[in-house]
Parts: structure tokens; sequence; C-alpha cells
């Protein structure tokens, strides 16, 4: 008799059990989906972090070349450009904003080369708790001019 009683316990254990493992895998799921989003805004951060220094330290030996727009600083010699191509990846370059700034072009002057990206998020439970569908991501790297300006 005692065994009949305890098998009806039994299975309303086991039908907890299925429960607690269905909410325990699903809160599981989005702890790990999440370190996937902040896994990529980490691997982009150090992407653009190289991309700023490799600008900066063409920009402190070749100050006047900024841009391709400026005069004799065609592409591959000028800071934006060698930011933009000194990395690959996940990156949307097309997405990046490179900024140079450098106030006096003379030795011994700082540089600044600033970049900007938005990185679209692929959680989908992660734009709602943010308020948005990207993270952004800037840094900034600085060098000091080593040559002289060309006349």
């Amino acid at each position: 008799m005692e065994n009949e009683r305890r098998k009806p316990s039994t299975s309303l254990e086991s039908g907890q059990s299925l429960v607690e493992v269905a909410i325990g895998m699903i809160v599981l799921l989005i702890i790990f989906s999440g370190l996937v989003d902040f896994g990529r805004a980490y691997f982009a951060y150090v992407a653009i972090e190289d991309a700023a220094n490799e600008g900066a330290t063409f920009l402190s030996i070749n100050p006047a070349c900024k841009y391709a727009s400026d005069s004799g600083c065609d592409d591959p010699n000028n800071a934006e450009y060698r930011a933009a191509h000194s990395s690959s990846g996940e990156i949307d370059w097309s997405k990046v904003v490179i900024d140079v700034k450098n106030f006096e072009i003379a030795a011994g002057e700082p540089v600044y080369v600033t970049i900007t990206y938005d990185l679209p998020l692929i959680t989908p439970f992660l734009p709602p708790i943010l308020g948005r569908d990207s993270i952004t991501l800037t840094t900034t790297a600085s060098h000091i001019i080593i040559t002289e300006k060309e006349n």
C-alpha cells in the first residue's frame, strides 16, 4: 500500500524538475546570447582602437596628410585611409566616423585620431533593455609629430 502512495508524488516531482530545467535553460540562453553581443563589442573596440593608433602613427610622420582631399595625400597616403584599412573583421567601415585633429603642424605637437562606431546588436532582447539597436564605441589615439612640415 505504501508503494502506491509514493508513485503519484514521484511523478509530480519529475514534472517539477522538468519545469525547473526549462526555466533554467531559458535564463542561461539569455545570458549566453548577451555575452555574445558583449564579446562582439569588445572585439570591435579593439579593432577601432588599433585603427585609431595606426592613423595617429601615420599622422605623426606625415602631419599634413589627414584626408585624401588634402593635396598630395591620395590613398593610401593619408591618415583616414590608414585607419580605415588597418584591420578587418566585423567592422562595417562605411558606418565608422574618423575624426583627425592636429592643431599645429610642427614637430613636438600632438595629433589626435578619434573613431566612433555604432555596433549593431544581434541579440533580440538587448535593444528593448538598452533602448537602442546599437552600442556606440568611441576611442581616441594621440601621438606626437616627429617630422617637420614639408614646404
